[in-house]
């Protein structure tokens, strides 16, 4: 990260010195600034989650409540700070309201209308680990909603999730199971805390090895890392380190995802400095030439893109029925199970929602990610093939962060369709339903055959409606996004290629004994540029 810093910095000078635009640079300093590696805390309900954050940061006054209801639980983002410690509360609707540390101890939140709090202290351990944020997430039981703040709105952000099971109650029920499945598919890496580890019982070594056996059905032979802490004695030693070990990863990490943002300024400034010095040598019907060649060749650039932008927004709803065909699959195979749920008078919301969630991950990942890195390769490959002389144009994306925001949101999307709303209603409606018939005395056969149907031609139906229509324009919306930091960036460097061109042009009336020595100083900072490049390699 030295290097990066160094080099944005450094190539921040350049562009100062030849009136090239630091936007981009100045706009990646800052992001860079703020730059955290998130671990979530994650567990039901008295897992004693804020009591592990409140041992690790050590205070005799806890900072974070433990007796709070699920009307109160957002998620409480904790970071390092070397100036003031404050708190600050982030609504729905994009308010900041600051607190003092003090003032947040008492403050209850209202999860209706808080989206999550964050927490800035001047902490002895935080500052062992500067570049990790932790994230005191809510308990399953509050609720699908926060479940998916949970998953969605810290998952591309994430390095690792930290899931917390108590020592007098290591069951892993199927709230938890669900989420650490959908972790898994995304390959996640999971650390299992043993919290309150002071109130193990003589059976906890049996307990625990059950534990396990449990997890793998549904983490598979993923490996697990083991902690043990109690709030009680203090101890969240192991947890400690684990998380120092995350930080000594934090900056490699984050080096390799601002590295490739890098290149394409890197290679921006670059371009210029080229134009300039081929471009000095020229006489000026050369240069009428060569500036004529350029837009042209920028304008077929452009069309190429915006082909490539309208083929792949047809592939768009093909794709999106493909995902409909396997979410309506994997919620056939589990329609026995759905039928058993409510003959036992069960609400079958939670299993359906983890049903959806599942099949939509898998099948975004398996036929829509795919088709999004071929539409990038292709767009490299219409951008490259414009020879612009001897500069290259490119774009920069981090796939891998692409990849999980556009599975984050079609996930998001397609639960926000089992939240709320009819499909609730029906749902709800077939639990009922299922004591009025067997109230009345019918053949539980006949009452199965009716849960079908309503299944079938209720509910099955109604949520592949919603899938399909809220989820193609979430696409439809992520790939807008796309093309527009494409779109951008191209803009950018094709408007620096003409500012060399232009400012050459001023310099045609120079004196011979300038023009040299002004190419002395370009080659010098081209081979300066091209030894901070290959320095960062």
């Amino acid at each position: 990260m030295e290097k990066v810093v160094s080099a944005l910095e450094e190539i921040k000078s350049i562009n100062n010195a030849y009136g090239i635009s630091i936007d981009g640079i100045c706009k990646l300093q800052a992001e860079i600034s703020e730059a955290k590696v998130c671990m979530p805390i994650i567990g039901r309900f008295s897992s004693g989650k804020s009591a592990l954050v409140n041992t690790i940061l050590g205070y005799s006054k806890k900072i974070f409540r433990e007796d709070i209801t699920p009307e109160t639980a957002v998620p409480a983002e904790i970071v390092y700070t070397d100036t003031e410690e404050l708190a600050a509360v982030i609504g729905n609707d994009g308010t900041c309201r600051t607190m003092s540390i003090e003032d947040y101890r008492g403050y209850e939140a209202d999860a209706s209308t808080v989206k999550h709090t964050r927490i800035q202290l001047r902490n002895h351990f935080l500052e062992k680990i500067p570049d990790v944020m932790l994230v005191d997430m809510p308990g399953f039981e509050s609720g699908y909603e926060v479940h998916n703040k949970a998953i969605d709105h810290y998952l591309p952000q994430s390095l690792a999730y930290l899931v917390a099971f108590p020592a007098d109650d290591m069951i892993v029920r199927s709230s938890v199971g669900n989420i650490l499945k959908e972790l898994c598919l995304h390959e996640m890496p999971l650390c299992v805390v043993i919290t309150k580890y002071d109130k193990k019982n003589d059976e906890f070594d049996i307990t625990f090895a059950n534990m396990k056996e449990s997890l793998k059905r549904f983490v598979g032979d993923r490996e697990i890392r083991y902690c043990w802490t109690s709030s009680f004695t203090g101890d969240a030693e192991e947890v400690e380190v684990f998380l120092a070990e995350i930080q000594e990863k934090s900056q490699d990490i984050l080096a390799g995802k601002y590295r490739k943002l890098l290149m394409p300024i890197l290679e921006n400034t670059q371009n210029y400095l080229k134009t300039e010095l081929n471009g000095s040598q020229l006489s000026e019907s050369e240069l009428d030439e060569k500036e004529e060649r350029l837009h042209k060749q920028l304008a077929s650039l452009g069309s190429k893109f915006s082909k490539e932008q309208e083929d792949f927004d047809l592939e768009i709803a093909e794709c999106v029925q493909e995902i409909k065909s396997d979410v309506q699959s994997a919620m056939e195979a589990e329609e026995s199970s759905l039928v058993a749920m409510a003959m036992n008078h069960q609400g079958i919301n939670e299993h359906l929602n983890a049903v959806v969630r599942k099949a939509v991950t898998i099948s975004v990942k398996r036929r829509f990610l795919p088709k999004v890195e071929k539409y990038l390769r292709r767009v490299d490959k219409a951008i490259n093939s414009e020879s612009l002389g001897d500069v290259h144009i490119s774009c920069s994306f981090d796939v891998e962060k692409l990849n999980q925001d556009i599975v984050g949101n079609a996930v998001a999307v397609a639960a926000a369709a089992l939240v709320g709303g009819p499909i609730v209603g029906i749902i709800a409606g077939i639990v009922t339903g299922m004591v009025a018939l067997l109230s009345g005395n019918r053949k539980r056969e006949e009452a199965r055959e009716k849960i079908r149907q309503k299944l079938r031609g209720e509910v099955f139906p109604k949520v592949l409606r919603e899938i399909g229509t809220n989820m193609e324009m979430e696409i439809t919306k992520q790939i807008k996004l796309v093309n527009a930091t494409m779109e951008e960036e191209l803009t950018t460097q094709k408007n620096t290629l003409e500012k060399a061109v232009s400012d050459i042009r001023q310099q045609m009336n120079d004196e011979k004994a300038k023009k040299e020595n002004l190419a002395i100083d370009i080659k010098a900072d081209l081979e300066r540029v091209e030894e901070i490049k290959n320095g960062l390699r």
